[in-house]
């Protein structure tokens, strides 16, 4: 590894840390000391496995590639939410080039008993926002929505507009 790349990744890694710590002390009285935001580790690549056959699973992504997207990305932000042992949710994204916004490239809830499943992805895009603070970024984009239900979804969220592709 390139020692720049190496010096990034350890700078970012403090901001992740920061960040998870700062949501965790930011989110609704319901689920504060509750819910415990960590990084897509092990434990979590292990544990979203269950979610593979499940018929309830909205997308099927391989979430082990978080590991090389930290790799080619070392400023990114990668969380898994946590119910004690049970895996709730994972996100990841990185900054635009520029660092001036945030892409929220993946986001997935478990599929089956998902305590305070409802909240999963306010409490992602608080992490999220949180993060893109830290960084000086000021905006988020969520990246290539899978339909038109999503895209709705987060716009009832507030902030979010839809910008189609630019064509050519």
């Amino acid at each position: 590894m390139h020692p720049i790349h190496k010096k990034t990744l350890g700078r970012y890694e403090v901001f992740r840390h920061q960040d998870r710590e700062i949501a965790a002390d930011n989110l609704p009285p319901k689920l504060k000391g509750i819910l415990e935001l960590c990084a897509i580790d092990h434990r979590a690549l292990v544990s979203v496995k269950t979610w593979e056959n499940l018929p309830e699973r909205k997308v099927c992504w391989d979430w082990t590639f978080a590991a090389r997207y930290k790799a080619l990305w070392p400023k990114i932000f990668d969380m898994s939410v946590w119910f004690g042992n049970t895996l709730c949710s994972l996100s990841l994204g990185r900054p635009t080039y520029k660092g001036t916004e945030m892409r929220l490239d993946f986001i997935e809830r478990s599929p089956k008993n998902c305590p305070h499943a409802g909240e999963m992805f306010r409490v992602s895009l608080l992490a999220f926002e949180t993060y893109g603070n830290l960084i000086g970024a000021s905006k988020i984009r969520i990246m290539q929505p899978m339909n038109d239900k999503l895209v709705n979804y987060y716009i009832s969220h507030g902030g979010f507009s839809f910008v189609g592709k630019k064509q050519g």
